[in-house]
C-alpha cells in the first residue's frame, strides 16, 4: 500500500510539471491519475491545491474525455468549497450545456440548487434546473428543487408549468411550503382566476393558523394583501355588475378588510394603505380615502413614489363639487411631477447604453441620493420597487465580493495562482449581469415615464374641467355623475366613522405625528346642487 501511494504521488508530481506539448500528448490513463489526485486534495479541503490540479486538465485536454469532464465537475465542487459560488457555477454550467452526455450531469443538480440558495439574485442556475427530468430530482431535496423550477417558469411566463411545480411541493419544509401555495396564487392571479387565486391565499393563512411556520407574519400580510388585490379585481371586473351598470360593493368591502389586516409594521404597510384609498373610492367612502392620502402624502413618505395617490385626491374633490380644492391639489402636483417626468426624460436619452445606465443607478445607491434632489430619488425608488431589478443589483454586488475575494488570494503562494484564470470569467460574467440589470431598469423607467405621462394628462383634465364648472361649464352627464357620487359619499361617510371608547377624534392642524399615520379621517360635504 506504501508502495502504491508513493508511486501515485510520483505521477502527480510528473503530470502536473510536464511541458504543456508533453501534457497535451498524455495517455487519458495519465487524465484519469491526475483527477484522482485532484479529487483526493479536495476531500482534504485542499481546494485550492485540487483547483490548481484540474485546471492543469481543463486546459490541455478536450470535452470528448471523461476525465476531462470528470475535471470540469471537480473543479465547480472544489471552487463552491473555496467559496467562491459565482466561480464555481461558470464549470457546473458547462456541464448543464453538456446535457445528460456529460459523465457527471445528474449529480451536478444538488451543485445548482446550492449554487442558486448562495446566489438568490442569480437565475441562470435556475434555467439548468429546469431541464432535468422530474423523476432525476434527489428525494431529499426534490421540494426546493420544485419550487426554484416553478419560480423559473413563472418569471419565464410558463404558467402552466409553474403551476405544476408548485403542485409538487411537499410539507416537508413548512416555510417552502407556505412560499409554494402563495406562488400558486399568484400563478392563478395571472390565469386571470379569481376564484382559485382567492382559495390558494386563503389555504396560507389556514396553514399558517395551523403549523409553526418561520417568518409566519411576513407570509399572512403577504397573503392578505394579495387576497385584497384579487377582491379589488374582482369589484371592477365582475360581468354582472358591469352589465347592470352597478358598483360590486361586496367585492370592494372584502378588499378593505383584507387591506385592514396588513400591519403597520410591514414593509408592505404604505402600499396597502394607498390601494385601500381605492377600493374607499369605489365604495365612495370619500372621507376614508382622502384621509389615507393624507398619510401616504406625508413627509414620513417624501422619497416614495404614489403620484396617483394626487390625482385621486383631485377626483374626489372634483366629484364633490369642491374645484377650488381639485385646483389646489392639481396645480402642485403638476408642477412636481412634470419636472420629475422631464428629469427622467433627461435620464433616459442620457444613458441609452445599458452598461452606463446601471451605473448611473448604482451611483444614486451607493451615495444613498444625498446629492441628488428628491425628485431623482423618488425616480430610484420607483425603478427598485421591480423585485427582479433588485434580485439583478443584489447579484452584482455578489459578483463584485467575490472578485474581491480572488483578488485577494494574490499574495497567498498556492491560491494566488487562480487568480489568473478566475477573474476573466468573473469580468465577463459581471459585465453580462451588468448589462441585463441596466436594460430592465431601462425597460422599467420607460414604463413608468409612459405612466407619469399619463397621469400627467389626467391632471390637466381634472384642471380643464374644474375651471370649466367654476365658469358654470358642467355638461349634464358630469351633473349626474357628481350628484350620484356626492350622495354615495354622504352615506358612507355619515356610516363609517365609529369612535370607541379607547380612542379620541382629534382634529388635524397640519401637523404629523407618526403614531397617527393610517388614521386619519377627511370629512367632506359635497357641494354639489341637489
Amino acid at each position: 500500500m506504501r508502495v502504491f501511494f508513493r508511486l501515485a504521488v510520483l505521477v502527480l508530481a510528473v503530470a502536473v510539471c510536464l511541458p504543456d506539448q508533453a501534457f497535451a500528448n498524455a495517455q487519458p490513463g495519465a487524465f484519469d491519475i491526475v483527477v484522482n489526485e485532484g479529487k483526493k486534495l479536495s476531500s482534504q479541503k485542499r481546494y485550492a491545491d485540487a483547483a490548481l490540479v484540474f485546471n492543469r486538465v481543463l486546459s490541455q485536454g478536450d470535452d470528448t474525455q471523461a476525465a476531462f469532464q470528470e475535471a470540469q465537475y471537480e473543479m465547480g465542487v472544489a471552487l463552491f468549497g473555496l467559496g467562491l459560488p459565482v466561480s464555481a457555477f461558470t464549470y457546473f454550467d458547462y456541464v448543464g450545456e453538456k446535457g445528460s452526455e456529460h459523465v457527471r450531469y445528474y449529480e451536478t443538480l444538488p451543485w445548482l440548487l446550492k449554487i442558486h440558495q448562495a446566489l438568490p439574485g442569480e437565475t441562470s442556475s435556475l434555467l439548468r434546473m429546469s431541464a432535468y427530468p422530474v423523476e432525476s430530482y434527489p428525494v431529499d431535496i426534490s421540494d426546493e428543487i420544485n419550487f426554484y423550477v416553478g419560480q423559473y417558469h413563472y418569471y419565464a411566463g410558463n404558467l402552466d408549468q409553474a403551476l405544476a411545480s408548485f403542485m409538487r411541493v411537499g410539507q416537508s419544509k413548512p416555510e417552502l411550503y407556505v412560499k409554494a401555495m402563495y406562488f400558486k396564487g399568484v400563478v392563478f392571479v395571472r390565469k386571470n382566476d379569481a376564484r382559485a387565486a382567492s382559495r390558494a391565499f386563503v389555504d396560507v393563512l389556514s396553514y399558517l393558523d395551523t403549523h409553526e411556520v418561520a417568518n409566519e407574519s411576513r407570509y399572512a400580510v403577504m397573503a392578505n394583501l394579495a387576497t385584497a388585490r384579487v377582491f379589488y379585481t374582482v369589484g371592477h371586473s365582475d360581468p354582472e355588475f358591469i352589465k347592470a351598470g352597478k358598483v360590486n360593493l361586496p367585492a370592494f368591502n372584502k378588499a378593505v378588510e383584507y387591506f385592514d389586516k396588513v400591519d403597520q409594521s410591514s414593509e408592505y404597510w404604505l402600499d396597502s394603505l394607498f390601494e385601500k384609498s381605492w377600493a374607499y373610492f369605489m365604495l365612495g367612502n370619500y372621507a376614508r380615502a382622502l384621509g389615507n392620502l393624507i398619510t401616504v402624502n406625508s413627509p414620513y413618505f417624501e422619497e416614495e413614489y404614489y403620484p396617483e395617490g394626487y390625482v385621486l385626491r383631485a377626483v374626489i374633490f372634483f366629484m364633490n363639487c369642491l374645484y377650488d380644492e381639485a385646483l389646489e391639489t392639481v396645480d402642485p402636483f403638476y408642477k412636481e411631477y412634470y419636472e420629475i417626468s422631464k428629469e427622467l426624460k433627461r435620464v433616459l436619452a442620457k444613458y441609452e447604453d445599458p452598461a452606463s445606465f446601471y451605473q448611473y443607478l448604482a451611483s444614486l445607491s451607493k451615495s444613498g441620493g444625498d446629492q441628488y434632489s428628491l425628485k431623482v430619488k423618488k425616480i430610484f425608488n420607483a425603478a427598485l420597487a421591480d423585485r427582479n431589478l433588485r434580485r439583478l443589483f443584489e447579484y452584482v454586488v455578489a459578483i463584485n465580493n467575490e472578485m474581491d475575494r480572488v483578488n485577494a488570494m494574490a499574495s497567498d503562494p498556492v491560491a494566488g495562482q487562480l487568480v489568473d484564470f478566475l477573474v476573466p470569467s468573473l469580468e465577463q460574467y459581471r459585465s453580462l449581469t451588468i448589462a441585463e440589470a441596466g436594460q430592465l431598469a431601462r425597460e422599467r423607467l420607460e414604463r413608468i415615464s409612459k405612466e407619469l405621462r399619463e397621469l400627467l394628462s389626467q391632471a390637466l383634465k381634472v384642471r380643464f374641467e374644474s375651471l370649466n364648472a367654476q365658469k358654470g361649464i358642467v355638461s349634464k352627464d358630469e351633473q349626474v355623475e357628481q350628484l350620484k357620487d356626492s350622495a354615495s359619499s354622504a352615506r358612507a361617510s355619515g356610516a363609517s366613522l365609529v369612535v370607541d371608547s379607547e380612542h379620541q377624534l382629534w382634529p388635524w392642524n397640519g401637523e404629523y405625528w407618526k403614531d397617527e399615520l393610517g388614521s386619519y379621517y377627511y370629512p367632506i360635504q359635497s357641494a354639489c346642487e341637489q
